[in-house]
């Protein structure tokens, strides 16, 4: 496989994915705009598998772009009982209706059309939806788009050598010549995940400078304190819903936002929520902002400094991958192709 098919490859991928994200957001608009008011029940709700994002709702295949879906039961306006499944919801909207494994079957807003091509809205997870669905648009296209830039350059390359050389020489063997392709997909992964990793957790630590310079520090709600374990022995990570009221009155919450074993042990007794509301520093008119818990302060610059050294680690990686994929694929004879 030569660079020019993995770059295409990458590019289709990423503007798919996008598009598919695309066309759930207009969706959702779509009813909230010409949907009316009602409730409708949970009774299931199934994980997404990240290697095949997809549920079956009637037969058909269905995009769904987070890691929890769920199912609706709900009457219509013309008095016909409904139910869809494969809804999308927020992480933060996910550890609301579930305890540990258990999910809640409580009743709902939603926002719905009465037809049988449209997914219903949970009212209340609209804002995290979307902006789930806009973050992972925007890394989406702007992968697709560092790869596209990569395949101009790559085809001006091969196409400026072939007009400096003869046919049958060097430079035209050279433009054909194989690609060491995982090599090749490792430095796609690494360069981008680095850079990326290396950069918001720069923003995050100047944005947790800024919140101890100019934030203003209230008492939160700890509305929901909970551990999750990705696989069996590992040791669990600890989370926490936030919610308070500015001062102009608004209400605001954040999470899941990660705390320290240590914040855990002060709120919680054998694993159960005791503390119920703890201090936190914000920045007024960044909602999108991560509060700093203030007794987990030490936490919080703790994982940015792990994030920015993690990031220039995987960056510096994937720069010593670029190098040695730029050398195996001069040194790599056009007659080979392994």
């Amino acid at each position: 496989m030569s660079l020019r098919t993995v770059l295409i490859l990458f590019v289709a991928v990423g503007v798919l994915a996008a598009l598919g994200m695309f066309w759930n957001q207009h969706a959702i608009e779509r009813v909230m705009r010409d949907g009316y008011g009602t409730t409708g029940k949970i009774v299931s709700a199934e994980v997404t598998s990240s290697r095949f994002p997809f549920v079956f709702d009637g037969g058909w295949p269905r995009y769904v772009d987070e890691s929890l879906s769920i199912g609706l039961q709900w009457t219509g306006k013309d008095g016909v009982q409904r139910e869809r499944t494969g809804i999308a919801v927020s992480a933060v909207y996910a550890a609301r209706i579930t305890v540990g494994q258990q999910l809640k079957l409580v009743t709902i807003p939603i926002q719905a059309v009465d037809d049988d091509s449209s997914l219903p809205v949970v009212v209340e997870d609209l804002d995290d939806h979307l902006s789930h669905i806009r973050s992972t648009s925007r890394f989406l296209l702007a992968g697709a788009g560092a790869c596209a830039v990569l395949l101009v350059l790559l085809m001006g390359w091969q196409a400026w050598s072939a007009r400096r050389s003869e046919p049958g020489s060097a430079a035209i063997a050279a433009a054909s010549r194989p690609f060491p392709v995982i090599l090749g997909v490792l430095t796609a992964v690494m360069l981008p995940f680095g850079g990326y990793m290396l950069v918001t957790s720069y923003f995050e630590q100047s944005t947790l400078k800024e919140i101890l310079d100019h934030g203003n520090e209230i008492t939160a709600d700890i509305t929901r304190a909970y551990g999750e374990v990705s696989k069996a022995g590992d040791a669990p990570s600890y989370l926490v819903i936030l919610a308070w009221a500015d001062r102009s009155g608004q209400r605001q919450t954040y999470g899941p936002t990660h705390i320290s074993s240590a914040f855990w042990r002060q709120i919680t007794r054998n694993d159960v929520q005791t503390v119920r509301q703890t201090k936190i520093r914000y920045l007024p008119g960044k909602p999108d902002a991560r509060p700093l818990i203030v007794d987990d302060a030490a936490e919080r610059q703790y994982q940015d400094s792990i994030g920015i050294k993690s990031g220039a680690a995987f960056l510096a990686f994937g720069l010593i991958l670029a190098g040695v994929t730029a050398f195996r694929y001069r040194a790599r004879p056009a007659a080979v192709d392994r």
